[in-house]
């Protein structure tokens, strides 16, 4: 097997190369509920939004915001034979495929212990009381009681199911919008899920998210960490996706289009009210240094107005052997090992980054120890086995939002099983540091040998911007608190510290979707993080409360300070600043006020006595 160069144009994303690749053997994407057959959708950064919409070959976009480096974060669905064209106008600073979300469906939380008896006697902000709370996710139950009111009607303002039809209700110009009215019309009827056509799954990860960081226990007994918020939900888009198998590759990247419109929307129908959005999805490719345009664009949406957060689970790659790292030296070699096992029938891929100002040549080795060839910096090449293409990598330069080198190896289905290698060469070196990543493939998972494996650098792909707050998590059933094995570690390659804090991360028994008021346990940085996202909407109700607003700045100063920590005092590659605490952050807000909090009447034993009582219920 010997790499053939390829003809794509090479300053295009990899996942971009790789699609035109398979574009030119007779695959063409199918329509989707926001595409077109032979679209893709795009993110990209733009210098003029107006131009960008005035492109022919642009439909169905949203602005999102400035970026960092100049420019305007956008939106939009592409035909695939019009990508290299694309790119290459001068409005356009640069296009992203972005990769697929998944839920962290490995573990989950128990409660924080955020309850009414638990806060501040002084505090007046209703347990979330005016806060728009929302969540992207999969599944969200809007039968459950945990999420209606005592009169039976719905709490959520909105639920947009992004793969409902008709397409023109949508926010984005696909998708259903179901209004307040129409669920509440549903939930008279006597099937509720056929009345609205929105059906989730039994267990829906989505439900559960919620349910952590707004339910109000109506049906479980057990209410979130802010009972009385406002939900809106978005159902993202993704089933229509190949979630493994050979089309995987090249259709990875629809999800952090729809992300980013998700959000926007939430923002929008939260208006001028306070919002925080929980996000518990995540992949491992990407820079990890938040230049990704989806990061990108949530720090703009963030800092757009006052009273806005996203939170984000961590990611749970900690023990999975995704990430490799090391230093090539001028004139020498570096290994990174990739074990492919045996039985694998899924696709796989390696991203590899490194400074801009430096150049390696990739070598790829197969398991039979050959070499297939070599892919310099710019280039791009395939190889084939038994009359079909099993692989395709690309040598990207200076990507646009960093300035950073980036290799991109996919091996489909069919490619030789064993340890593959990624030899570099250190052409012309300054810097010579690397960091790898494996993308997320649950059905097949590859890993890194021994060495050069690194567990550290396993935050998700999207959890690594600079407004977000990120979220480890940590066992609250055991005495000492220990971290979970799961649970990723920082820094972000740029060397920033996030996770920002952690919260409890095994055994959540929340809300279960088709039970009506059962509930169920999961374990994971997904829970971890919505027990956050309703922390922040505590403060910020307390926040509006005494009639104040919060930046983004003030909110996360308030979250990172109001911890108990790890260990020593400083950050904690894994449990960030510390363990969060609700009652700290209320207090936070209480004493920025002028208010203090008033003392409890109750005894230390009687709080402890109804904390105890509410864990077991849990």
């Amino acid at each position: 097997m010997k790499l053939e160069k390829s003809d794509v144009l090479p300053s295009l994303d990899p996942r971009l190369q790789a699609l035109i690749e398979r574009k030119r053997r007779g695959f063409i994407p199918r329509a989707t509920a926001s595409t077109d057959r032979g679209e893709i959708p795009v993110i990209a950064r733009v210098a003029d939004p107006a131009a960008w919409r005035a492109l022919a070959d642009i439909r169905e976009g949203t602005e999102l915001g400035p970026a960092r480096d100049g420019g305007v974060l956008v939106t939009g669905r592409v035909p695939v034979d019009r990508i290299e064209s694309l790119r290459q106008e001068p409005t356009v600073l640069s296009l992203k495929a972005a990769t697929l979300l998944r839920p962290t469906l490995d573990a989950t939380t128990r409660s924080m212990g955020a309850r009414k008896t638990l806060l501040p006697a002084g505090a007046r902000g209703a347990q979330g009381q005016g806060v728009v709370i929302g969540v992207i996710d999969f599944g969200c139950d809007f039968v459950h009681r945990n999420f209606r009111n005592p009169d039976g009607s719905t709490r959520l303002l909105a639920l947009w199911d992004q793969d409902g039809t008709p397409r023109a209700k949508g926010r984005a110009g696909y998708g259903r919008v179901h209004e307040r009215a129409d669920i509440d019309k549903a939930l008279r009827a006597k099937d509720p899920y056929a009345a609205l056509r929105y059906e989730p799954e039994p267990g829906s990860h989505g439900t559960h998210v919620t349910d952590i960081a707004a339910g109000n226990g109506r049906g479980t007994g057990t209410p979130g960490v802010a009972p009385n918020a406002d939900l809106v939900f978005v159902e993202l888009s993704a089933g229509d996706l190949p979630w493994d198998g050979p089309d995987v590759v090249g259709r990875t990247f629809g999800d952090s289009v729809h992300l980013v419109e998700a959000l926007k929307f939430i923002f929008d129908r939260a208006g001028e009210r306070p919002c925080a959005v929980n996000i518990s999805l995540g992949t491992n490719g990407g820079p990890h240094d938040g230049s990704t345009l989806v990061e990108q664009a949530i720090d703009a949406l963030v800092a757009a107005r006052p009273d806005r957060a996203v939170v984000i689970a961590a990611s749970n790659a900690y023990a999975d052997g995704i990430h490799a790292s090391g230093v090539v030296r001028a004139g020498k070699t570096a290994d990174v090992s990739w074990e492919i096992s045996r039985g694998d029938d899924t696709s796989n891929e390696v991203e590899l980054w490194y400074d801009g100002d430096d150049r390696f040549d990739v070598e790829l080795i197969g398991p039979d120890g050959e070499s297939a060839g070599r892919v310099a910096l710019g280039e791009s090449a395939t190889a084939r086995s038994k009359g079909r293409t099993v692989l395709f990598a690309a040598h990207r330069a200076k990507d646009p939002n960093n300035g950073d080198n980036v290799v991109n190896v996919f091996l489909d289905v069919g490619a030789p099983p064993g340890p593959w290698t990624l030899r570099l060469h250190g052409a012309d070196v300054k810097d010579g540091r690397f960091h790898a990543w494996i993308e997320r493939d649950d059905a097949g998972p590859s890993s890194f040998a021994a060495r050069p494996l690194d567990n550290s650098h396993t935050l998700g792909s999207i959890s690594c911007g600079h407004h977000s707050i990120v979220v480890g998590s940590f066992d609250a059933h055991r005495a000492a608190a220990p971290i979970s094995f799961f649970s990723s570690a920082g820094p972000t390659r740029d060397g920033r510290h996030k996770p920002e804090v952690s919260a409890p991360g095994h055994q959540v028994v929340a809300a279960s979707a088709r039970s009506s008021d059962g509930a169920i346990a999961m374990s994971g940085t997904s829970m971890a993080s919505p027990a956050v996202t309703g922390l922040a909407a505590l403060v910020l109700a307390e926040a509006r409360a005494a009639g104040r607003s919060l930046s983004i700045e003030e909110l996360r100063a308030i979250v990172l300070s109001a911890v108990t920590p790890a260990g020593a005092a400083g950050w904690d590659a894994r449990y960030g600043n510390g363990r969060v605490s609700a009652r700290q952050a209320v207090e936070a807000v209480l004493a920025a006020s002028g208010k203090r909090p008033a003392k409890r009447v109750t005894a230390r034993r009687r709080v402890r006595a109804g904390q105890a009582r509410e864990e077991r219920q849990g």
